[in-house]
């Protein structure tokens, strides 16, 4: 049971934008859980507003994090279990409503309420075909409301705890071994349930895009199966004979099923392998259990495909793909290793020569084709005839070495010796290849760096100047402004202002 959210917010927070608000309901969940909130809110004074103002731990409620875009926030939801999320819906990089697309697909099972000062009702009717379930005008909301918004909130979330409590209790009662999933690949539809083998049968979507019927013991007849076979819901998802379920809580299937969902299917799901699949219940979970990336692992990948080692040589990029279908991260986690990959390539390709396409990437099948394009396109934009790819090796190396720490001193000689390139060989190479001068890419790069410390962190200008490889905080200033027009601090309120 999906239950509305109705609040108010301040009319003095905002910005003629619009927030969400979203519960995540955990299966299992103890009644007295601490409710782990994010904040996305692109404005920082807004954010940090909100935060404070709130009387979150009156209700058993906790800010856990906080993050100024979409892209932030689903990396965020990547290592961390999150409750409740409040989210604003105009944002750069990544807009509400496309963090809203995005989280409906990863995480189903969070609810979200649009928070607008927006009257425009096709921008709410888009929310609300997104997956969420309400919206309410910020201009409603006064401040001494806060508590009772609050109290609602708690009330709404336990009150649906214990009608899925219940449910989970009436599931426990059967215990049947073999099982009928139905689980809808991105961008399916729903299930058809004219199909002959669904009438009479109680076939349930025990949640979204997961369908369940629970066999009897006697199985399926071969009547049964032809129409499994026939299913048009095959062209759209995967049919799974799930077997050996025995007495697993219904709690605990129905968790393991939205996870295979969110992880697992975009690896194995492909269009033209349709079928009905046999999985074993323990060989299904032992999988699920192993599909975990570590923080470390993930820091790892990135700086392997941040290389452009992968683009040169054949075996490198063989070796980038085996890992990743070692480990399969999630779809949102290649979105974010490619989305950080792309800003170290910035400086030398641009941004017409590659593009992650929306929408059309949405098994680990089509992540292939697609990388294999992008290397080919990559190699021809970089790939200059009068140099050896080993040549080319060094050079993308030395830049590699140049990005890892910009804080530190960078000469050329240095560099030239960890490549085993002569220092004039080097310096001729790289501007051939990279597109411009040593020297010049190196105070491009701790430019760059600067300035996205400046946008995306509150610290102290002189700590910014050291962490991109300046002397003292006077010499950097003098510097940024010769090549932006500004001092730092200005940039940094430019920056504020924007979002």
């Amino acid at each position: 049971m999906v239950i509305p959210l109705k609040f108010k917010f301040g009319a003095n927070t905002g910005k003629g934008q619009a927030s969400s608000l979203s519960f995540r309901c955990l299966y299992p969940r103890k009644e007295n859980d601490c409710v782990r909130v994010l904040i996305v809110e692109d404005d920082r004074l807004v954010r940090k507003g909100f935060i404070s103002l709130m009387p979150w731990e009156h209700f058993g409620m906790e800010v856990i994090g906080e993050a100024g875009n979409g892209e932030e926030a689903l990396s965020f939801l990547n290592h961390q279990e999150v409750d409740l999320l409040i989210t604003d819906l105009a944002m750069p990089r990544m807009s509400g409503i496309e963090l809203i697309r995005t989280v409906r697909q990863l995480y189903p099972r969070i609810w979200t309420v649009i928070l607008t000062f927006h009257q425009d009702f096709e921008y709410i009717q888009e929310a609300l075909r997104l997956g969420a379930i309400d919206y309410i005008a910020k201009t409603e909301l006064q401040q001494d409301k806060m508590e009772d918004v609050l109290g609602r909130i708690e009330q709404r979330i336990r009150y649906e705890m214990s009608q899925q409590a219940r449910t989970w209790e009436e599931a426990d009662k059967e215990n049947p071994d073999q099982a009928i999933v139905w689980v809808s690949a991105p961008g399916g539809g729903a299930l058809n349930l004219s199909n002959p083998i669904h009438r009479g049968n109680p076939v349930e979507e025990c949640a979204p895009g997961i369908w369940l019927y629970t066999c009897e013991e006697k199985g399926l007849t071969d009547e049964e199966m032809d129409c499994l076979h026939a299913d048009p819901f095959l062209r759209s998802g995967i049919i799974m004979l799930l077997e050996g379920i025995g007495c697993e809580s219904g709690k605990q299937v129905i968790s393991t099923l939205q996870e295979y969902k969110d992880r697992l299917m975009f690896y194995e799901w492909d269009r033209d392998r349709a079928g009905v699949w046999k999985k074993n219940w323990s060989q299904l979970r032992e999988t699920m259990n192993h599909m975990r990336v570590t923080h470390e692992e993930e820091q790892l990948l990135k700086e392997t495909w941040s290389s452009l080692q992968w683009v040169i040589h054949d075996l490198q990029f063989e070796e980038n793909i085996a890992v990743l279908e070692k480990k399969m991260p999630t779809p949102q986690q290649l979105d974010t290793l490619f989305v950080i990959a792309s800003t170290r390539w910035e400086r030398v390709v641009p941004a017409g020569v590659w593009k992650v396409p929306q929408g059309e990437l949405l098994t680990w099948k089509d992540w292939k084709n697609w990388l294999s394009r992008l290397r080919q396109d990559l190699e021809a934009y970089l790939f200059k005839p009068s140099y050896s790819r080993e040549v080319h090796s060094c050079v993308w190396k030395a830049v590699q070495i140049i990005n890892q720490d910009l804080s530190r001193e960078i000469t050329l000689r240095e560099i030239a010796k960890k490549v085993n390139l002569s220092q004039s060989y080097l310096s001729q190479c790289f501007r051939d290849i990279v597109g411009g001068s040593f020297n010049e890419y190196v105070r491009q790069a701790r430019m760059d760096w600067a300035k996205k410390l400046l946008a995306d962190t509150d610290k102290p200008i002189y700590w910014i100047a050291t962490q991109t490889g300046y002397p003292n905080e006077k010499y950097f200033s003098r510097v940024f402004k010769d090549r932006t027009g500004m001092l730092p601090s200005a940039f940094r309120n430019q920056c504020h202002e924007r979002k």
